[in-house]
């Protein structure tokens, strides 16, 4: 898995390269804000993911750009005992672990229908590096014991592809919307202390969407 060390010298150097990369062309700009996420997922682990980041884009030559994005994420490890083969006390309703990651992602896409004011559209792809958490869980099983379960998580990998909009209110400001999907690959491993049983993540697809608030430069 990659470090946190390893993650920030890829973004570093996925900027660095941006001037280089820009040509001979006068007309590129540089853009930045903060975005709000919303993303849903299948229940394995999560149902629905939200977040807030900062995202940035370099314009290159002929609409094309690269960008950057750094996100913080929360949601809800949905009924991880079920996962398990545990049967919980029902009366004690629905028991969820807290889960979080970081995420760092870079990205290329496409940008059209340039304009200062009005609507342009754009689509990217990209590869994003996460930092996940998820909080160890414990309660009752319908047969009167327990269950203890406790999470070793490590770091992911995101593919991602995006299709958006932005309407641009002046030559500086603008805001976007994209929709979202992404890939992303898991390393969870979940133990039950008091049974033994185990199991493993190892993926989930999500989709959703980004609406940011960005200024130009």
């Amino acid at each position: 898995m990659h470090s946190k060390s390893s993650i920030r010298f890829f973004m570093i150097l996925l900027l660095a390269g941006a001037p280089a990369m820009a040509g001979a062309e006068d007309d590129w700009r540089f853009e930045i804000g903060p975005r709000a996420n919303v993303l849903l997922g299948n229940g394995k682990p999560a149902n629905d993911i939200l977040g807030f980041g900062v995202v940035g884009r370099y314009k290159l030559n002929n609409g094309w750009f690269i960008g950057a994005a750094v996100d913080s994420y929360e949601y809800d490890f949905e009924r991880p005992a079920k996962i398990l083969g545990i049967q919980q006390d029902p009366a004690e309703g629905v028991i969820d672990a807290d889960g979080d990651y970081t995420a760092l992602s870079g990205s290329i896409g496409r940008l059209y229908n340039e304009t200062d004011r009005g609507f342009d559209w754009f689509w990217s792809m990209g590869l994003g590096f996460a930092s996940p958490n998820v909080d160890d869980v414990s309660g009752p099983t319908d047969m009167g014991g327990t269950f203890d379960i406790t999470f070793d998580v490590g770091d992911e990998i995101h593919l991602m592809g995006a299709l958006g909009t932005s309407y641009n209110f002046s030559e500086k400001w603008s805001a976007g919307f994209t929709a979202r999907l992404e890939h992303q690959f898991l390393d969870i491993l979940m133990t039950d202390n008091v049974s033994g049983n185990t199991a493993k993540l190892d993926s989930q697809t999500v989709m959703g969407a980004s609406f940011s608030f960005n200024y130009r430069f």
